[in-house]
């Protein structure tokens, strides 16, 4: 059954910090179940940044790999690359590339590339304490995408151009407790009837040096799916992320 997963959020995986140099992190969940139900699920992201002066850049990856009784149900991965240019006060131009896959809803390859203009809308810091802060970000832009489905009735290719818009948050509530938001919207340009919209919040815990408590609740919609299926998902996860700098 196809869903609609092609859709993927990468605006949860920037980050804010201010200092120079390179920042790498990697997250993993592993779950196992035995009984009536049987299955295994193993999920993996990675990240890699480089802070610069003026430009910044980022890598990620995630795979989700889940099979019951010996049967693969679930295999699917990405690795978005961003760069990001602050050529004004709260305005940087960002120019990024996507390729992606979904063995189970038939997707062998989607592949994206665009660029984008984000305006930070709002920065607010607390009086009291410096670590306590709230951001709220614009994006407008423009990409090209490609994907590719195996379908029962042969390969049906889809090309065309779409606007990449989002608006997100960011809720530094304490120095070990962030609460972050986004809401995503992507038009074709030839059909507006024709749109992916995302909404996606996440909280971060840290419990430890390093070790961090995730959980992430996601809804995407899709007006027009490639199959007769359902048009909209629904998750809620829970996860560990360690950061090394």
């Amino acid at each position: 059954m196809l869903s609609v997963e092609a859709q993927i959020n990468t605006e949860k995986y920037r980050k804010y910090y201010d200092k120079e140099g390179f920042l790498f992190n990697a997250g993993t969940t592993l779950a196992f179940k035995s009984g009536n139900t049987e299955y295994t699920a193993l999920k993996g992201t990675g990240r890699i940044d480089y802070n610069g002066k003026a430009f910044d850049y980022f890598v990620v990856g995630n795979f989700e790999y889940k099979s019951s009784s010996d049967e693969k149900i679930e295999n699917q991965g990405f690795v978005h690359l961003r760069s990001m240019w602050n050529f004004a006060p709260r305005t940087n131009l960002e120019v990024f590339a996507q390729r992606q896959y979904d063995e189970f809803i038939d997707l062998n390859a989607r592949n994206l590339a665009g660029a984008g203009i984000k305006y930070g809308l709002l920065r607010a810091c607390s009086r009291k304490d410096s670590t306590h802060t709230f951001d709220v970000n614009l994006s407008v832009g423009l990409m090209y995408e490609t994907e590719e489905y195996d379908l029962d009735e042969g390969i049906v290719g889809i090309y065309l151009w779409r606007s990449t818009n989002f608006i997100s948050f960011d809720w530094l509530l304490k120095e070990k407790l962030n609460l972050t938001g986004v809401i995503y919207y992507q038009p074709a340009l030839e059909d507006f009837a024709d749109y992916r919209l995302s909404v996606e919040a996440g909280l971060e815990v840290q419990i430890a040096t390093r070790l961090f408590l995730i959980t992430s609740f996601t809804y995407r919609y899709i007006s027009q799916p490639i199959a007769k299926v359902k048009n909209f998902d629904l998750s809620l996860e829970n996860g560990i992320r360690f950061q090394f700098n």
